[in-house]
């Protein structure tokens, strides 16, 4: 049987789920949620659903059902992507994993709960530490008692010592542009970008696990640095590592990476070319890892872990003892050579049938004589087909002997080169490119990292001819840090120089050329060269006091970011200039803004005071009882209403039917 409400709160638009039904159970003399939705329901609901928490909208629904409440009120809660109560919940266009979901403990800005006494729905999610209204820390425990905010807690009041939660002390975020940034990422709405994000996110939470130091706010800061200097992060990362090197091999504590390798391999490889020696002792930390676990720290596939584990080269005993957890320990030994790696050689003992007609990497680096890094480099790029048949395991990779016949016959890598002319390959590009000679591919060209060169435009260079350039433009040394046109190059910039100046990264720069927003020298095919003058633009632009930050705007406006797109961009009222990194709106155009919002009011606004459902203002317009007014520059209108309507409307005595 439903229970039947004296009192139905009427939720904002921003509320969380359990906010919403603390206030209901709040309104309705209840003591708990529990109490609120009876033992006979919230048994059934946990029941039905595995997940308990409230924060799902599949178990909101069933509260919800179980109050007679508006089955509408759904939307408070996060929609599951998937069947599980561990699939992603989504937000706009994004799947938010559960991991970055705070679904324990409560937390909250004091001075908007001083505002309105309700708890927003932002606060759920993990990397919000702090209050981007209020650029203050939110909390998460009761100022006077320490205990954790919690369900039983309320909105107002400590349920342990009564302390009114409003009047905590604010403690001010210095660091508050992380949090826009984070909003502006999910703004964008990119399930690629947001993946990255939350793999890195789940990265660095395993890593800190470890000496139990993963607070939500460490963990951001990492995963801003990670996107926003990732030359620092890898750095940090290996002193990290490097310092707990007594306690467990750095394989082993690279592991939440490893899971994640597509993003940190610049971390990867930066902590194993800084690695301290590690020695198995009494300090070492003994954990039990799974077979997908020792696969990444082993570089093994599954067919060659299982051959390990069958000739008992890993010494754990028969193959028919081992039950699918191994100490880490034992896996340390084998990485540092305890465990005889002569007897346990892959290529030796694991029998696959090979395709002579094919060629695994050690072949192609002997085929186009350079080394193993390089030939698996140019493998990954694709240069040479990869070739699978149904004889083929899948252990060893096996590539097209044809494709690698091919391009040793139209391309020379600069290494080779260099060595057939006795030359030093860290400046022989520049001094080529003197000789109007300029590689197809290359790291300052398509972002290749090997610079590639057609076989027929460097088959007639000697050395004497190398011996004749004395000059020659090199991209090495730098400008002074201040903005001016550079010394050798009156027009551009270098990449780097660019990025220095708009304090951001090269890669992004190389972003905002390919987006046209920077202009590039077309005739400087040997690398990006960057227009002075369109960098000298978007300068301005950015210092520009004519305009204001997207983010800025939307809080002049009082409204959320996709709201202040939908209401005051999409109708033509704000222009968006879109620098890719920057969102900015013309100041003009904002004041225009604001002061059509002294005499008008958006249905959310004119509902908030109301205290109604955002929907009940239509019911009101379609009875006559609020005339509504369209405004806008394009097709999409934006619908408002004229203030002092609202305000009669409020404060009448009058009996309205909603």
């Amino acid at each position: 049987m439903q229970n039947s409400l004296l009192i139905q709160a009427i939720p904002y638009e921003d509320e969380s789920p359990i906010s919403f039904l603390l206030r209901t159970t709040k309104l309705n003399a209840h003591s708990s949620i529990f109490n609120l939705v009876g033992k006979e329901n919230y048994q059934s609901i946990i029941k039905e659903s595995l997940n308990y928490h409230l924060a799902d909208d599949a178990r909101f629904s069933l509260v919800l059902n179980a109050l007679n409440i508006d089955s509408d009120y759904s939307c408070l809660a996060f929609e599951r992507s998937g069947p599980t109560n561990r699939s992603p919940r989504t937000i706009g266009a994004i799947e938010f994993p559960h991991e970055l979901l705070e679904l324990n403990n409560l937390r909250y800005c004091p001075l908007c709960l001083s505002e309105k006494a309700y708890l927003r729905k932002l606060w759920m999610l993990k990397p919000i530490y702090a209050c981007p209204i209020h650029s203050c820390f939110l909390i998460d425990s009761c100022p006077n008692c320490e205990n954790p905010i919690t369900s039983k807690t309320g909105i107002q009041n400590s349920a342990c010592c009564g302390f009114e939660l409003r009047k905590a002390p604010i403690r001010e975020a210095k660091s508050i542009e992380t949090i826009y940034w984070f909003i502006d990422v999910l703004n964008f709405n990119s399930n690629k970008l947001f993946k990255e994000f939350a793999s890195c996110w789940k990265a660095f939470n395993e890593f800190f696990k470890f000496d139990r130091s993963n607070t939500n706010l460490k963990i951001f800061l990492q995963v801003y640095e990670y996107f926003h200097n990732p030359e620092i992060s890898a750095l940090k990362l290996s002193a990290r590592i490097n310092a707990r090197s007594a306690y467990s091999h750095p394989r082993i504590q690279l592991l939440p990476f490893l899971k994640y390798e597509r993003f940190f391999k610049k971390h990867i490889k930066v902590v194993e070319e800084n690695v301290d020696e590690y020695k198995i002792s009494e300090n070492s930390i003994s954990r039990k890892l799974r077979n997908h676990d020792i696969k990444r720290i082993l570089k093994v596939s599954r067919f060659e872990l299982e051959k390990l584990i069958e000739n008992d080269y890993l010494k754990l005993g028969k193959s028919e003892h081992y039950h699918g957890n191994i100490s880490s320990i034992d896996i340390e030994r084998f990485l540092i050579g305890l465990i005889s790696r002569e007897e346990s050689t892959l290529d030796t003992k694991i029998e696959i049938p090979i395709n002579h007609s094919n060629l695994g990497l050690k072949e192609i680096a002997t085929n186009l004589d350079i080394n193993y890094e390089t030939a698996r480099k140019l493998a990954k790029m694709g240069w040479f087909d990869s070739v699978h048949n149904s004889n083929d395991i899948g252990t060893i990779k096996k590539y097209s002997k044809e494709k690698v016949q091919e391009f040793r016959n139209k391309y020379m890598l600069v290494a080779s080169l260099a060595k057939q002319l006795r030359a030093n390959p860290t400046n022989l590009v520049e001094k080529l490119s003197a000789l109007d000679i300029t590689p197809i591919h290359g790291p300052h060209i398509d972002s290749t990292p090997i610079n590639i060169f057609l076989k027929k435009s460097v088959q007639d260079i000697g050395s004497n001819d190398l011996d004749m350039i004395h000059h020659y433009s090199t991209r090495t040394g730098r400008p002074e840090d201040k903005l001016e046109l550079p010394a050798k190059s009156m027009d551009y910039y270098s990449l780097k120089d660019a990025a220095r100046h708009l304090e951001i990264s090269p890669n992004k720069v190389a972003v905002l050329v390919q987006k046209g927003i920077l202009k590039k020298d077309l005739n400087n095919c040997l690398s990006i060269q960057v227009q002075a003058s369109s960098l000298l633009n978007i300068k301005k632009k950015l210092n520009n006091e004519e305009y204001i930050p997207y983010l800025d705007a939307a809080n002049q406006l009082n409204c959320p970011i996709n709201w202040m797109k939908k209401y005051w961009c999409e109708t033509g009222f704000l222009n968006i200039e879109d620098l890719v990194y920057w969102k900015l709106i013309h100041k003009h155009e904002l004041i225009k803004v604001l002061k059509l919002k002294k005499e008008f009011l958006t249905g959310a606004e004119a509902s908030s005071i109301l205290g109604m459902r955002h929907s009940h203002i239509t019911n009101l317009q379609n009875q006559g009882l609020v005339k509504p007014f369209y405004f806008g520059k394009t097709e999409s209108k934006i619908r408002l209403f004229r203030k002092e309507d609202i305000l009669k409307l409020k404060y009448s005595k009058e009996n309205i039917p909603i």
